[in-house]
């Protein structure tokens, strides 16, 4: 009995230390729970391509989520999911049935994948920039879902460790010297990427003493000119549009003799490229259109120079007028590498388009069966800036007249001197400025995006910035002019087609009955550009008085004196003589028979 109240004492004992225990551990206050890290971001810096002046807005998608790591020194993903980016499941669904091969080969690497892990498993042996990865972007931006991430001050910010697509916004560029964004596929960290948007240019210039921006030339002379290109980066595309579109004023007669040549290799008509063009009964101006059928083939002869060369003949509809004779032409390209393209490179924009009223039907392409069909409407295409070059040119406008201000016919003139046309181009280039917003880099180009640490070394000049600005070049030539003309029915003779100089003007013939002039007329023609170089203010002198314009030409008005009436021999004093005569013989006679009389 001892021993058991020993044994219940002991078990109580031992629970009072327990709950006091128990009580002790409960009142013990709770550790401060660890902070959750901050997750970390990334940032992916677009470097655009300096000649592309469009405004891009680049979007930001996350294909596959998961941990950053490195693997052989690159960026690497662990714990691999699909990203917010990315409808996965039919991402998934279209890679198993996806042929990388052809329909005679064909190749499907990713049909035995069943999750992302798996599908990034496949990429992993891919090269970068490889056709497959590219390939594999076309398919992915079908199957896009809610962005993580928009293009603003030249980056994208605040991204989630993961594997991104990048792509232009679609539908947010003009076409006016833009062009889409290949797309971009990168396992994110802080990177600077130089986006691959190609954009062409042209140049224009008169095919004389190796090519320059004006020349002097009479009606009938034929006007020789030249068009330069490059053969662009056509990496992506499945077609290329590459289309000259030049305007000739209602002065120049297209002659229809285009040639053209790739890398000195001339190409031929019918077979390699076609000419449309076309006159508008309404402006008188001549449409031409320059199209290089099926271009994607000159794809591996990047760089290489392109000229096209063709004339045309001055004829008396020159325009006189201070705007000048402006000539343009600018080049239609495509612009999305990312397009699958299937139109015909020849209208792109409007492949059936019929004829408006009243205007000729165009020729059709020499080749009816050219396997560049017409496809829908609206292919994605760019234009350059148009070249446009102006032609300034005046007039003289001999007024014949008489004393009493009559005008007068059968005049003939001599006009001689030397003539000035003045051309004015206008092309952008870059200055330095303190102020400015672009940087110069290594290679010739400019760019927006302000040298990092790590991209400084790519600058030609670290903190030297410039400013894009429009520069004028205004180029002269002089000619000798020599020319003869009749006034017409209203006694008025037209010089046209002049330009700054001296000018003599001598009469040849007279107008019946009235004395020859006996000193030239001389005329002296100036010009002032305005500030903008765009429009041409004329002034002229005759024979040192200022002159005024009328129609754009110089108003020279030529009095021509009747000759003087003065006496001469054989007139009215030898018909006097006979009639005093006459008197005299009858007189004499009168006498005889009175004496006759008188006698008898």
């Amino acid at each position: 009995m001892k021993t058991f109240r020993r044994i219940l004492a002991l078990v109580l004992v031992l629970s009072l230390v327990l709950s006091l225990s128990m009580a002790a551990f409960a009142t013990d206050p709770e550790p401060d729970p660890e902070p959750e890290p901050t997750p970390t971001t990334y940032t992916i810096t677009l470097t655009p391509n300096p000649d592309d002046t469009g405004t891009h807005t680049y979007e930001a998608y996350q294909i596959f989520s998961g941990d950053l790591t490195e693997k052989n020194g690159r960026p690497a993903l662990v714990n691999i999911d699909w990203g917010t980016g990315v409808d996965g499941d039919a991402l998934l669904a279209e890679l198993q049935t996806a042929n990388f091969g052809t329909a005679e080969e064909p190749r499907l690497p990713f049909a035995a994948c069943n999750d992302a892990a798996q599908v990034a498993d496949v990429l992993e042996g891919w090269a970068d920039s490889s056709d497959d990865a590219y390939a594999f972007a076309d398919i992915v931006a079908k199957h896009l879902a809610s962005t993580s991430g928009t293009y603003a001050n030249g980056a994208i910010s605040g991204l989630e460790p993961g594997y991104y697509f990048v792509k232009d916004q679609d539908g947010s560029l003009t076409g006016e010297n833009d062009a889409y964004t290949r797309y971009i596929l990168y396992v994110l960290e802080d990177e600077t990427v130089a986006v691959k948007s190609e954009v062409p240019s042209i140049d224009k210039k008169i095919d004389e003493d190796g090519g320059v921006s004006a020349n002097e030339a009479s009606i009938g002379d034929s006007i020789p000119f030249i068009i330069t290109s490059n053969v662009p980066n056509m990496e992506g595309y499945n077609k290329y549009f590459f289309i000259i579109n030049d305007t000739m004023t209602p002065g120049l007669t297209f002659n229809n003799d285009v040639a053209i040549s790739i890398g000195g290799q001339e190409l031929t008509e019918g077979e390699d490229f076609y000419v449309e063009s076309s006159v508008d009964v309404s402006t008188g101006e001549t449409s031409i259109k320059i199209v290089l059928k099926d271009f994607i083939q000159y794809a591996a002869q990047e760089g290489d120079e392109i000229e096209i060369t063709y004339s045309a003949t001055l004829n008396e509809n020159a325009d006189l007028s201070a705007a000048g004779n402006v000539n343009t032409a600018k080049l239609t390209y495509s612009n999305d590498p990312n397009y699958e393209y299937s139109g015909d490179p020849g209208n792109p924009e409007n492949p059936e388009e019929p004829p408006k009223p009243d205007e000729p039907t165009p020729p059709t392409p020499p080749d009816p069966e050219n396997p560049e069909q017409p496809g829908e409407p609206g292919e994605p295409v760019g234009e350059t800036p148009e070249v446009n070059t102006k032609t300034f040119t005046t007039g003289i406008e001999l007024i014949k007249v008489d004393p009493e201000g009559n005008t007068l016919t059968g005049a003939k003139f001599k006009i001689e001197g030397e003539k000035v046309v003045v051309v004015v181009i206008n092309e952008t280039v870059f200055e330095e400025d303190a102020n400015g917003t672009w940087y110069l880099l290594k290679d010739g180009t400019y760019t927006e995006t302000a040298p990092t640490a790590e991209t400084a070394e790519l600058y030609d000049e670290e903190g030297k910035t410039y400013v894009k600005v429009e520069n004028v070049v205004e180029d002269t030539h002089t000619e000798p002019v020599v020319a003869y003309g009749y006034v017409d029915s209203n006694g008025h003779l037209k010089f046209d087609g002049l330009g700054e100089g001296t000018y003599t003007i001598t009469e040849m013939v007279a107008p019946d009955g009235y004395n020859l002039l006996t000193e030239p007329i001389t005329v002296v023609i100036d010009a002032t550009l305005d500030q903008d170089g765009k429009t041409c203010a004329w002034t002229a002198t005759v024979d040192g008085e200022n002159a005024t314009f009328s129609n754009n030409r110089v108003q020279v008005e030529v009095e021509n004196k009747e000759g003087t009436t003065l006496p001469s021999t054989g007139g009215v004093g030898t018909t006097l003589f006979y009639v005093l005569g006459a008197l005299m013989v009858l007189t004499a006679g009168v006498v005889l028979v009175v004496r006759k009389r008188v006698t008898e």
